[in-house]
């Protein structure tokens, strides 16, 4: 559960500039970041740092990271920190370019986690608010804690992976079968 965790400083992947903004800029980081995570085929959570960077629009942060969390959701994590929660504007940059590209990503700010992107029914919300809080957990114990069945917890389980919100990886079962594990990304 502990996995070791690939963190990228944004501000690398843009020559330094801490204002990278529009479609081109965003087509040339995308690449280097799709480059780590190639690399890393193990890994399947990265952290992308906000560390040095003063502002972005939302045709960088569709074209740089959300398209690329889209590509791998289901099967790799993304998710964004050390962003500055003073900064509303490039919050609602990104969660504008979010939701247009119907990819959430999740911000660490200091001690605090927001989801942008569409928001979840509150059903879901509350499936994704449990798997956020234990990290790690199974469709069983989901079902059991929230008083749903073992069926309606596992498509929302599974509705949250398709959707990018969460990821789910196979382990081996104390029986020995297959057991899938739905895992927070931050």
């Amino acid at each position: 559960m502990n996995e070791k965790m690939q963190k990228m400083k944004l501000i690398e992947y843009c020559s330094g500039n801490s204002m990278p903004f529009g479609n081109k800029k965003g087509r040339e980081v995308f690449p280097q970041l799709k480059a780590i995570i190639d690399s890393n085929p193990n890994q399947n959570v990265f952290e992308i740092s906000f560390d040095g960077i003063e502002f972005t629009d939302s045709s960088f942060a569709r074209e740089s990271i959300l398209l690329l969390a889209k590509m791998f959701r289901g099967n790799k994590g993304i998710f964004l920190s050390d962003f500055d929660p003073d900064n509303i504007d490039m919050l609602d940059n990104w969660d504008y370019a979010a939701e247009k590209v119907e990819q959430p990503i999740l911000v660490k700010m200091g001690g605090d986690i927001r989801l942008l992107g569409n928001q979840l029914s509150s059903s879901n919300q509350e499936v994704f608010d449990l798997v956020m809080k234990a990290k790690a957990i199974t469709t069983n114990k989901v079902a059991t804690q929230l008083g749903l069945s073992v069926p309606n917890a596992s498509t929302k389980l599974k509705k949250l992976v398709d959707g990018g919100y969460i990821l789910r990886v196979e382990e081996v079962a104390e029986s020995g079968g297959i057991e899938f594990i739905y895992k927070s990304i931050c």
